[in-house]
């Protein structure tokens, strides 16, 4: 698996996830500004990106791998960061390596099975995504915030193991969240665009009910791949979680 370190190594260490059809590249903005004080950690997941050749598995096997690097890299452990595919992969690696976890932030998890319709648009969307055709409409889809994003989008769709996305989707819309959500034990906070998807804005709830030590809250006026919509805020959030356990001001808690 290719993963990319930054910053001091004897920083407190932090590892950031990515969504489905991107790569490491999404947390440019995230990684080049807590790289100055914190030790960042940032793999490109099974199938995906950098590592497209090696065969993604399930949302668990990808937690192992990741466990895997984790264990020789930073074995005290390390505060875990994802979004959407990174936010369940990190679920999961806190569930199955809880050694490696000092704490979670994952936003815009879905919560349950995609039914219908949007499982077929994810089908279609997975069909094309390996074109360069394909994969600029995604990226539009996706809201790529400038040519540099897009071309890095596109870039990725070319190494990506196609199958990797199809079974990516297939999982998503069979079970997206782990059954043993309660044996996290770590202090987890799930957060959720107003403009994200309704089963995302539909995981927090679910998360703070079924995960011990979890908190929620909303960020107004963001959709779902917000790290780049409003990337100073999305870090300032990092930043407050890991250094204070706390939800940053700019964020609406939510209560259960």
């Amino acid at each position: 698996m290719y993963v990319s370190e930054h910053g001091p190594p004897e920083g407190d260490a932090v590892v950031f996830l990515h969504g489905s059809m991107v790569a490491g590249w999404m947390w440019t903005e995230q990684v080049a500004a807590l790289s100055e004080t914190h030790r960042t950690i940032v793999p490109d997941l099974p199938g995906l990106g950098a590592s497209g050749a090696e065969p993604w598995t399930s949302f668990a096997g990808a937690a192992e791998t990741v466990g895997d690097d984790l264990a020789v890299r930073t074995p005290r452990g390390a505060h875990v960061v994802g979004l959407s595919l990174g936010g369940i992969v990190a679920l999961n690696l806190a569930i199955v390596r809880p050694e490696l976890c000092k704490s979670l932030l994952v936003s815009g998890v879905p919560a349950q099975r995609v039914a219908g319709t949007l499982r077929l648009v994810n089908r279609l969307m997975a069909s094309v995504y390996g074109t360069s055709v394909g994969a600029r409409t995604i990226g539009r889809v996706f809201g790529m915030p400038d040519d540099e994003s897009m071309d890095a989008f596109v870039a990725t769709a070319n190494a990506t193991d196609p199958s990797a996305i199809k079974a990516i989707v297939d999982e998503v819309a069979s079970q997206p969240l782990p059954d043993q959500l309660g044996a996290i034990r770590v202090p987890v906070l799930a957060v959720v665009g107003d403009k994200d998807t309704s089963l995302a804005r539909a995981a927090v709830p679910v998360l703070m009910d079924r995960v011990p030590n979890a908190r929620g809250a909303r960020v107004p006026g963001v959709g779902h791949q917000w790290n780049a919509e409003a990337p100073e805020l999305f870090t300032d959030m990092v930043r407050v979680w890991i250094e204070q356990s706390e939800i940053h001001p700019g964020l609406r808690p939510i209560t259960a």
